[in-house]
C-alpha cells in the first residue's frame, strides 16, 4: 500500500474514534462510525486474496446496515423529541434500536455471526484492530447514553455472548476465530455492567485490549495460524512461549492474575443489585471459554508435537523489535491484580 493512502487511512480510523469519544450529536457520531468503517475497507482487503476480499465485503456490509438503523433511529427521535443528542435520547423504542445497532457494531450476540469470518479473512494485526480498536466507537456511544439504555437486552445480550463465545471456539483450529469468539465473550462481560457501572465496563474493555494486543502479537511474531501451531511456540522461542501462556491464562479470567479483576468487579456488582440469577447465568457460561482457554495452554506447554526434521530447535528469530510492548504488557496482565482494592 502507497505509504501516503497508509498515513491518510490510521489518521482517518484514528480521528474518527477519537470524535466520537467527544461528540453529543447523532449526525456527526454517525458520520464518524461511516468514515471508520469505509477506512477499515482497504486494510481489510489489502492482501489481495479471495478471503480478504469476502471479508472486507462481509464487514462493509454488517457496519453499514447497522449505521444505517443508527440514523433512521436518531432521526426518528429528532422527529419526536426536537433534539440530536446522544445523551438526552429518551424515546424507549429508539434507544432500544439503537443499543441493538451498537451491539452489531460490537459483535455482540445475537449480532456475532460476522466477527469469525471477518477475523479470519484478514492479517492477524488487522484482525487486532478490529478486535480492539474497532470496539471503542460503538463502546464510548453506548457509555454516553447508557442513562437510557434498556437493561434487560443488555444483560440477554451479554449473556448470550458469554455463552456463544465460548460454545462457538470449542469447534474452531483456526488461532485468529478463536480470538474472535474470545472477543464475542469478552463483549459479553463488557456489556453486563455498562448501565450499572460505566467504570467496570471501561476497565473490562482495557484490560482485555491489553490482553489481547500481547497474545495476538506474539501469534504475528512467531508465524501461527492454526492450534497445532502453538505446539511448535517453544522452539521459536521458550521465554515468548511461557509469557503467551501466563497472558491466556490470564484472558481466562483466572487468579491470581489481572484477568480475573474485571470479572470478580462485574459480578460483585450485579450481586449487589440483586442481579444473582443474571451473574450465576453469566459464571457458568463462562465455562466453555475456560475449556477452551485450557485447551491452549495444554498444547503449547505439555505436548509435543511430531518434528518434521531431525533438529529439536528450529531457526530462532533475531527480530525483537516487536517483544518489547508484548513483554511490558504481558506483566501487566500477569501481575497488576493486587491493585483492584484500590479501584
Amino acid at each position: 500500500m502507497n505509504p501516503t493512502s497508509w498515513v491518510m487511512i490510521t489518521m482517518s480510523i484514528s480521528m474518527s474514534t477519537i470524535l466520537i469519544t467527544s461528540t453529543t450529536h447523532w449526525l456527526m457520531a454517525w458520520t464518524c462510525l461511516e468514515i471508520n468503517t469505509l477506512s477499515m475497507i482497504p486494510i481489510i482487503s489489502r492482501t489481495n486474496h479471495p478471503r480478504a476480499t469476502e471479508a472486507s465485503t462481509k464487514y462493509f456490509l454488517t457496519q453499514t446496515l447497522a449505521s444505517i438503523t443508527i440514523l433512521f433511529a436518531a432521526t426518528l427521535n429528532a422527529l419526536n423529541t426536537s433534539n440530536w443528542e446522544i445523551t438526552l435520547t429518551t424515546e424507549e423504542t429508539t434507544m432500544k434500536i439503537i443499543t441493538l445497532a451498537l451491539m452489531m457494531k460490537m459483535a455482540a450476540a445475537p449480532f456475532h455471526f460476522w466477527l469469525p469470518e471477518v477475523a479470519q479473512g484478514a492479517t492477524t494485526l488487522t484482525a487486532l484492530t478490529i478486535l480492539t480498536w474497532q470496539k471503542i466507537a460503538p463502546l464510548a456511544i453506548l457509555l454516553a447514553a447508557h442513562n437510557n439504555t434498556n437493561l434487560t437486552v443488555l444483560n440477554l445480550s451479554a449473556i448470550l455472548s458469554i455463552l456463544i463465545g465460548g460454545l462457538g471456539g470449542l469447534n474452531q483450529t483456526q488461532l485468529r476465530k478463536l480470538m474472535a469468539y474470545s472477543s464475542i465473550a469478552h463483549t459479553g462481560w463488557i456489556l453486563a455492567t455498562i448501565t450499572l457501572a460505566p467504570n467496570i465496563s471501561m476497565l473490562t474493555f482495557m484490560i482485555y485490549t491489553m490482553t489481547t494486543t500481547p497474545i495476538l502479537l506474539m501469534f504475528n511474531f512467531s508465524s501461527l495460524t492454526t492450534i497445532k501451531d502453538i505446539g511448535m511456540m517453544w522452539t521459536t522461542s521458550s521465554c515468548l512461549m511461557i509469557t503467551s501462556l501466563l497472558t491466556i491464562l490470564s484472558l481466562t479470567g483466572l487468579p491470581p492474575l489481572t484477568g480475573f479483576m474485571p470479572k470478580w468487579l462485574i459480578l460483585n456488582k450485579m450481586v449487589t443489585f440483586n442481579m444473582t440469577l443474571e451473574a450465576t447465568l453469566m459464571a457458568m457460561s463462562s465455562l466453555p471459554s475456560l475449556y477452551l482457554y485450557m485447551r491452549l495452554t495444554y498444547i503449547m506447554a505439555m505436548t509435543m508435537p511430531p518434528h518434521p526434521s531431525p533438529s529439536l530447535m528450529k531457526w530462532r528469530m533475531t527480530h525483537k523489535n516487536h517483544t518489547i510492548l508484548s513483554s511490558t504488557l504481558t506483566a501487566m496482565m500477569i501481575l497488576l491484580l493486587p491493585l483492584s482494592p484500590t479501584i
